[in-house]
């Protein structure tokens, strides 16, 4: 599937979906991955990652997120994503390289993680996220495709929060 703004400089490589038969409540997971290019350095990039006070400003779907302790490898924090208040940890900081999170509550997983490598004319961005939800509690069928777009426009929305500079720079 190509995202509308796929032209603006993101590539979309797949979304799969399953429904699991292992549960007695239908559940689904969708697998996403996307990736960019973009004009900033990866310390630039890193930094608005790991600012998850500012994710509202820019991840679709945050509406709060707090880390009283900071981020760092093993942090822990909470995040109000899609109406749902997620605990999170941080299992993946690789300074400038690598950061992921997983965060969950009784309705809701989610495993998201970016990769930055170093290319001319900055930095290349590599997306991964697995969302596990109960679609018609969590957000109801009709707006599944929303989940979809939301993790390529956190893409297109790193790109323009990184190559403006702005607090994290």
């Amino acid at each position: 599937m190509q995202h509308p703004r796929a032209a603006r400089g993101v590539s979309w490589a797949r979304r799969d979906d399953y429904r699991s038969t292992a549960f007695t409540t239908p559940r689904t997971e969708s697998s996403m991955h996307g990736e960019t290019v973009i004009a900033a350095s990866p310390e630039r990039v890193y930094a608005h990652l790991v600012d998850v006070s500012r994710w509202p400003d820019w991840l679709p779907g945050v509406r709060r997120a707090h880390a009283p302790n900071g981020i760092r490898l093993g942090a822990a924090f909470e995040i109000e994503m899609y109406g749902i208040r997620l605990e999170a940890v941080v299992p993946e900081y690789e300074l400038n390289t690598r950061f992921g999170w997983i965060g969950s509550s009784p309705n809701m997983s989610i495993y998201q993680a970016w990769d930055l490598v170093p290319f001319p004319p900055g930095t290349q961005v590599v997306a991964r996220k697995v969302e596990r939800e109960l679609t018609t509690v969590v957000v109801g069928n009709s707006r599944v495709e929303e989940l979809y777009y939301a993790h390529q426009d956190a893409l297109l929305r790193l790109k323009e929060v990184a190559e403006a500079g702005g607090p994290s720079a």
